[in-house]
């Protein structure tokens, strides 16, 4: 239930608070006062489209704010199915605010319980608190689509699940159409296909490619390239370290090693050294020894060379082809793998689809039968409905209508009308009264079960084209659904307000050189003299007895 709703900057709304009561609400004023101002702000609040041509020129934000009482066994529900994980965060202990904020750039802020949200999340909240119907909901009912959704409101259980899982199974077999579709179209595409796979994994399997093996023969490359610098290079380090007149680094070693052991004898302090030279003897000795086998194996190989060269130039050209060859061949023999076996794939997906298209034509012969139950069930509603509202003669049926299979089914639903005895049964698509429609639309929806208990429901001058005794009836059933759920009404009709158990009054002023738009709750004397406005356009003796009498009988 709405309790309070606040517009800052909407329009010409510059301030108003509007406390709502339990029951059915009127919302009333002249024409162009304001009322849809007031309506378009509630559309605002709920994730409707938000145009920066609602800010109040000059002002750079609109704000609009509402605050709800949840019914305390679905409220927590409610916000998890609208609001996922967020609702964890939301605070609604005092009850839940919605705000929405709206710059005059466009850009548009949503917070549910203090939490940030988006606006899809906002909308589909606004969507559980409140139904909300205006005249355009007349050109809604002709959509073949808002029929088809009317009627599926009233599938039991079971034809719900069937339609769940036809809708998830149906996505299911279109793709496994389209994929057999394209596999049977480009079957000749294919065969080349395999043809140059099976060449190119057979060119990399043969070529054996290696990145250890590209590293290792880049080496011996520069080495067979650069081996006379080597040997000179090499036959010098070992001369440095060993020469034929006793002056290479390890006879030099040596000396100083035998100098050192003699003068160890009268210093111990010089018996560590002592072993270090030792040891760089031995080392340098190592050296020398794989230096002279280095200098004895090196020698030109012009044929190697040529050969590394080309291996090496084989290499390189597989990258180039390729890029990550590794990678490319490990993808083409996965590739090559599922074409080679694509004929039992088609098979199995042929076989599969088979078996969810039979499934498919057994859940729709579900949904089809429960959607017939469903039928007789909007049908009787709705035709007590049209009782209440003073056209007990007109008939209403739901007729299921045969179509071409789709996720929904295999029928559409078409909503038909008798309006009198003896006159032909039409579409409500071809139906042209617009006050007759207006109470079939009216009826249809009090017959809805989509609104989550305890919502509220918002009908925006729904009561164009009637008058007198329907619009008694129809005021008695807004009253009548108001003892369930929340009703606000903006109405022009004074028997519909009269039932209102909270009337509210919109009128525009000026103020400061500028119009703005004022809703004001109005009571006693007030609401008396609202009510004889709306009976004879004037407030004078006459008008106000004619209120006087229709406010005690309505209320």
């Amino acid at each position: 239930m709405l309790t309070e709703i606040s517009v800052q900057n909407v329009a010409l709304i510059e301030e108003a608070t509007l406390e709502l009561s339990p029951g059915l609400n009127a919302i009333t004023g002249e024409t162009g006062a304001g009322k849809t101002l007031l309506a378009t702000a509630l559309q605002m609040l709920l994730g409707g489209r938000a145009r920066s041509e609602a800010v109040r020129a000059g002002a750079g934000r609109a704000t609009v704010e509402g605050t709800f009482v949840l019914p305390e066994e679905a409220g927590p529900a409610l916000l998890a199915d609208a609001l996922g994980d967020l609702a964890e965060e939301v605070d609604d202990e005092d009850g839940l605010v919605l705000r929405r904020t709206l710059t005059e750039e466009g850009r548009s802020r949503c917070f549910v319980g203090g939490v940030s949200v988006p606006v899809r999340a906002l909308a589909s909240l606004g969507e559980r608190l409140v139904s909300y119907h205006s005249q355009r909901e007349q050109t809604r009912l002709t959509d073949p689509a808002e029929q088809l959704a009317i009627l599926d409101d009233f599938l039991d259980e079971g034809a719900a699940r069937a339609k769940r899982e036809h809708e998830a199974l149906w996505r299911a077999v279109e793709r496994d159409r389209r994929e057999l579709q394209e596999i049977r179209a480009t079957s000749e595409a294919r065969l080349r296909e395999l043809d140059f796979l099976r060449f190119q994994v057979s060119e990399l399997e043969s070529a054996g490619y290696d990145p250890g093996e590209i590293s290792d023969l880049t080496r011996e490359r520069d080495r067979l390239r650069n081996v006379t610098d080597l040997l000179q290079a090499a036959a010098a380090a070992a001369a440095a370290l060993s020469s034929e007149e006793g002056a290479g680094a390890v006879d030099s070693v040596a000396r100083a090693a035998s100098e050192l052991e003699t003068a160890s004898r009268y210093d111990e302090s010089l018996t560590t050294l002592l072993q270090r030279l030792g040891g760089l003897s031995a080392e340098l000795e190592d050296v020398l020894y794989e230096l002279r086998s280095y200098v004895e194996e090196l020698e030109a190989d012009p044929g190697r060379l040529e050969a590394v060269e080309d291996r090496l130039a084989a290499m390189r050209a597989l990258e180039r082809k390729y890029g990550d060859v590794e990678g490319y061949l490990e993808e083409s023999r996965a590739r090559l793998s599922r074409l080679e076996n694509l004929d039992e794939e088609t098979a199995e997906l042929e076989a599969r689809l088979a078996e969810g298209e039979s499934r498919l034509e057994e859940i729709s012969a579900e949904i089809s039968a429960g959607r017939e139950r469903a039928a007789e069930r909007l049908s009787a509603k709705v035709q007590e409905n049209l009782a209440d509202l003073n056209l007990g003669k007109t008939t209403f049926r739901a007729t299921l209508v045969p179509t071409e299979p789709g996720p929904s089914g295999a029928e559409r639903v078409e909503f038909a009308i008798r309006p009198n005895p003896g006159e032909p049964e039409l579409a409500v698509r071809r139906y042209a009264s617009g006050g007759e429609l207006s109470r079939i639309m009216l009826a249809i929806r009090l017959a809805q079960e989509r609104v989550e208990p305890g919502a509220t429901y918002v009908f925006d001058e729904v009561d164009a084209g009637i008058g007198g005794e329907t619009a008694t009836a129809v005021g008695a059933k807004l009253r009548e659904l108001g003892e369930r759920n929340q009703v606000l009404t903006i109405t022009h009709l004074p028997q519909i307000a009269s039932e209102a158990a909270s009337h509210v009054v919109v009128a525009k002023e000026e103020a400061g050189g500028r119009t703005i738009t004022r809703i004001t709750r109005v009571e006693g004397e007030e609401r008396l003299k609202e009510m004889a406005r709306m009976l004879s356009g004037r407030v004078d003796q006459a008008s106000l007895a004619h209120a006087s009498e229709l406010l005690v009988g309505g209320v």
